[in-house]
C-alpha cells in the first residue's frame, strides 16, 4: 500500500466537513399547512423509488441555492469518522446514505378472542367509574411524552415488538391487537390512540467494490404516525396516517397537537454517476416545499419537525438544516432541539494546524494555504503537502488543543400548527439528557438552564517509518547444471551470491485525539438566546448523571467515585451560585420530587447495587440524605435510562419501578416512603417476566408485562388476577 494512502487514513479522520458561520436566515416564503387525506390511508412508496432530489419541474430553481450549499459541505463530510472506522482506503469512493422509502403497510387490526380472565376479582362488571388514573411520568406539566404503555382510565394500550395490545380495564381482558412493528411510543387522549413507529435504517452490501472489498450502504429511516379511534376498543378505527423520512429523535403532545422531531442526511452518493447528490426530506412521498426549509449555516443534516393535529388530520412539516439531534425539550409554547455538530472534529484538526505553526513546524502562511485548500475540497492534496512538510519530524508530538465539544439548540416558538424559528444558540459540552435542559422564570424574565459535560482534547501526532521487509545482507543461490555428452551425463552445482539493493523507508505520520480533561458546567441563556451567565469547572474529572429543576433551585448530580449532589441557586439568572452540595457513596441516575422539601433519587450505591435515596432539601445549603434503600447484587432498573418507567402514587406514598437482578429475577419493586418519618423501605416485590410499566386506575394497580398484566388492589396489594395476551 502506498504511503500517501496510509497518511490519508491517519489524517482524514479529522477532516469531516467545512464549518460555515452559524447564522439563521429568515423564512421568507409562506408556511404551507397540509391536510391528511380523509378517505384512503396513505401507503408508503416502494423501496425501488429512489428520490429524485432535483425535481425535473419548474420548482427546481426554488431549491437550487440550498442544494448548492449542501454540496459545498458534502465534499468533506463524506470523510467522516463513521465511514473510516475500518481505516481502509481513506480516499477511495466512500459509502454514504442514498435516500430510500422503505415499504410500510397499513396495520391489520385483529379482534381478540373473547375469553374469561382467570382469578379476576374487584369492580363489578356493571358501570365504569374511573376518575383517577396514573399519567406518564413527564418532565413538564401540560406536555405529554410518548411511552410504551398508556391508559385513559378505560383502556390500556401496550406497545410490543410486533403489535399494540388494547386492554379493556373495565372488562379486564385484551380486546384487540393492532399488528404493527417497531413502535417507538404511544399517546392516548380520550378515545384517540396515536402510534409512532419507524422503519429503522437497513444496511446492505452495495455494488461499490474497492480493492476487492464491498462497502455497506445504509438506507435511512422512516417515521410513521398512525391515529386510531378507540371509541370501540374491540374495533380500533384507523383515522390518519402520515410518514416522513427521518431518524426518530423524540416527540411531544400539547392538547391535540403532536410534535415529532427527526433528522436525516442532506445528501446521498450516486454510485452509478459517481457524484454526490443533495436530498430533500419527504412527507407522504412528497418533498417538503422550499418555503418550509430554513437554513442554519450547517448543511450536513436536516432537522425535520412535523406538527400533526390528531383530531382534524391537518399537519405542517418544516426542515431546518443542522446536525444530529440528541435531545428535545418542550414547554407548551416553545420547542428546543439539541443537536451536535458533525463537523466538530474538523475544528480540532484546524486548531492542530495552528499549533504546528506555533511550534515552527509549519509556517503560518502555509497553514492558511492548507485551510483554503480544505475549503475547496482539496483534501488529498492537503494531506500530501503535510506529509512533505513534516517528513523531517524527529519525535512524536502530544498537544493539548483548546477546542471543546459543543451542543447547538434550535429554538422554535409554537402555537398549534404554527412554528416560528426563534434562532440557534450553542453551549460548550454535551448534554446528558432532557432533564439537563430546563426553562424557568425569575423577576428578570424567561431563561434556560443547561448542564453539560465539557470534554477538552489532546491531539497526538506520531511519526514512524514504513519499510519493506528487510532481506539478509546477501543471498546465496545454488544452481544445478546438468551436462550431457553422448551417453554421458554429469551434474554440477554453481554457487551465486547476490547483494540486495538499498532498502528505502518512507516516513509515515498519523494522528489520533483523546479526551484530556472533562469538567461540568451550567449555562444560563436568555430570551435573546445569549449566554448571560455560567458556572464552569464543577467537579473536574466527573460527568453529569442527573439533573432536576425545582422552583429556581437546580439540582445536579455528577459522579466518578462519589456522588456530589449540587444545589444551584438560579433566582438571579445573571449570578448563579452553588448553595451547597452533598457527597455520598454511589450516584443517582434519576431525581424526582416527592414534596416541596424532598427529593427521591434512583441510582446505584456502587456498580453492583440499586439504591433509592430520600433527600431533605428544605435547606439547599445543607442537603441531607435522610434514608436509603439498597436492592440486590447486580440490580438494574429501566429508570436508569428511561424516566417513563418511574411510577409514583402520591395518594399512597408508593413508588413502583421495574427491576432486574442479573437475569436471576425480574419484576417490580414497590417502594414505600414517608417524608415526615424519613423512611424509604421495600413494601413488596412482584414477579413478572419482562416487566414494562406499572399504572393505577382508581384503586386497581396494574403491573404491565410483555406477555401478561397482573392486577392488584390498593392499598392492600391483594392479588386480583392476571390478563394474558
Amino acid at each position: 500500500m502506498e504511503v500517501k494512502v496510509l497518511l490519508a487514513i491517519g489524517v482524514v479522520v479529522f477532516i469531516v466537513g467545512l464549518l460555515l458561520p452559524l447564522t439563521i436566515l429568515p423564512l421568507t416564503q409562506q408556511t404551507i399547512i397540509e391536510k391528511t387525506p380523509t378517505q384512503t390511508p396513505i401507503s408508503s412508496p416502494s423501496p425501488s423509488q429512489l428520490i429524485t432530489i432535483i425535481p425535473q419541474t419548474s420548482q427546481v430553481e426554488s431549491y437550487r441555492d440550498l442544494l448548492e450549499r449542501i454540496i459545498s459541505q458534502a465534499r468533506l463530510v463524506i470523510y467522516t469518522t463513521q465511514l473510516l472506522t475500518q481505516l481502509r482506503y481513506a480516499y477511495a469512493l466512500p459509502t454514504v446514505q442514498p435516500l430510500v422509502i422503505p415499504v410500510t403497510s397499513i396495520p391489520i387490526i385483529t379482534p381478540a378472542a373473547v375469553t374469561e380472565t382467570s382469578l379476576l376479582r374487584g369492580e363489578p362488571s356493571t358501570g365504569f367509574k374511573s376518575t383517577e388514573y396514573s399519567l406518564t411520568n413527564v418532565q413538564v406539566s401540560g406536555v405529554d411524552e410518548q411511552d410504551i404503555v398508556k391508559t385513559n382510565g378505560r383502556v390500556i394500550a401496550i406497545a410490543r415488538s410486533s403489535d399494540v395490545v388494547v386492554l379493556d380495564a373495565f372488562e379486564k381482558r385484551a380486546v384487540s391487537y393492532i399488528n404493527t412493528t417497531s413502535v417507538k411510543g404511544l399517546y392516548l387522549v380520550n378515545n384517540t390512540l396515536v402510534v409512532i413507529r419507524v422503519e429503522p435504517p437497513i444496511t446492505i452490501l452495495s455494488t461499490i467494490t474497492i480493492e476487492g472489498l464491498k462497502y455497506p450502504v445504509t438506507y435511512p429511516a422512516l417515521i410513521e404516525i398512525l391515529v386510531y379511534d378507540l371509541l370501540e376498543p374491540s374495533s380500533p378505527r384507523l383515522k390518519w396516517q402520515l410518514n416522513f423520512t427521518s431518524v426518530f429523535a423524540g416527540s411531544r403532545l400539547v392538547d391535540k397537537y403532536l410534535y415529532v422531531v427527526g433528522y436525516m442526511d442532506s445528501f446521498k452518493y450516486d454510485s452509478e454517476k459517481n457524484v454526490l447528490v443533495p436530498v430533500i426530506p419527504l412527507v407522504n412521498g412528497k418533498p417538503i416545499s422550499r418555503g418550509n426549509i430554513v437554513e442554519s449555516g450547517n448543511y450536513t443534516s436536516y432537522i425535520v419537525v412535523v406538527v400533526f393535529d390528531i383530531i382534524s388530520g391537518e399537519y405542517i412539516a418544516k426542515a431546518f438544516t443542522g446536525g444530529v439531534v440528541r435531545w428535545i425539550y418542550m414547554v407548551p409554547d416553545r420547542l428546543y432541539v439539541a443537536w451536535s455538530d458533525p463537523l466538530s472534529q474538523y475544528k480540532v484538526f484546524l486548531e492542530f494546524l495552528d499549533h504546528l505553526a506555533l511550534k515552527g513546524l509549519v509556517s503560518s502562511s502555509k497553514v492558511e494555504e492548507f485551510k483554503s485548500m480544505l475549503e475547496q475540497g482539496l483534501i488529498i492534496e492537503v494531506l500530501e503537502e503535510i506529509r512533505k512538510v513534516l517528513k523531517d519530524l524527529q519525535q512524536d508530538l502530544r498537544e493539548p488543543i483548546e477546542v471543546t465539544d459543543e451542543t447547538a439548540f434550535l429554538v422554535l416558538d409554537v402555537k398549534g400548527l404554527n412554528i416560528n424559528e426563534r434562532g440557534v444558540f450553542k453551549v460548550p459540552g454535551s448534554v446528558l439528557d432532557q432533564f439537563a435542559i430546563e426553562e424557568f422564570y425569575s423577576n428578570h424574565g424567561r431563561f434556560m438552564v443547561i448542564a453539560t459535560t465539557v470534554n477538552k482534547y489532546t491531539v497526538e501526532l506520531h511519526k514512524t517509518s514504513l519499510c519493506p521487509p528487510t532481506p539478509p545482507t546477501s543471498i546465496i543461490r545454488i544452481i544445478i547444471i546438468e551436462e550431457r555428452k553422448g551417453s554421458t551425463k554429469s551434474t554440477r552445482a554453481i554457487e551465486i551470491t547476490t547483494t540486495p539493493s538499498q532498502v528505502s523507508c518512507e516516513p509515515f505520520l498519523f494522528w489520533n485525539f483523546n479526551v484530556r480533561e472533562s469538567v461540568n458546567s451550567v449555562y444560563i441563556v436568555n430570551e435573546e438566546l445569549k449566554i448571560v451567565s455560567k458556572l464552569e469547572d464543577l467537579a473536574p474529572g466527573e460527568r453529569v448523571y442527573a439533573a432536576r429543576l425545582l422552583k429556581n433551585i437546580f439540582y445536579l448530580v455528577t459522579f466518578r467515585t462519589i456522588d456530589p449532589l449540587f444545589a444551584i441557586d438560579l433566582s438571579d439568572p445573571y449570578n448563579p451560585r452553588v448553595l451547597g452540595y452533598l457527597k455520598i457513596p454511589g450516584f443517582s441516575e434519576y431525581l424526582h420530587p416527592v414534596s416541596e422539601n424532598s427529593l427521591l433519587g434512583v441510582g446505584r450505591e456502587d456498580w453492583r447495587t440499586l439504591k433509592i435515596s430520600l433527600f431533605n432539601i428544605s435547606d439547599p445549603t445543607k442537603i441531607v440524605e435522610v434514608a436509603k434503600l439498597i436492592i440486590g447484587e447486580y440490580a438494574w432498573s429501566e429508570v436508569f435510562t428511561d424516566h417513563h418507567a418511574f411510577t409514583i402514587d402520591l395518594r399512597h406514598n408508593i413508588v413502583i419501578i421495574p427491576v432486574n437482578i442479573m437475569g436471576v429475577w425480574e419484576g417490580f419493586a414497590i417502594i414505600e416512603y414517608s417524608v415526615e418519618d424519613s423512611i424509604v423501605r421495600l413494601k413488596s416485590l412482584v414477579d413478572l417476566e419482562r416487566p414494562m410499566r406499572a399504572l393505577y386506575i382508581n384503586n386497581n394497580l396494574y403491573f404491565v408485562g410483555y406477555y401478561r398484566t397482573l392486577v392488584y388492589n390498593l392499598p392492600e396489594l391483594g392479588f386480583l388476577g392476571e390478563i394474558k395476551y
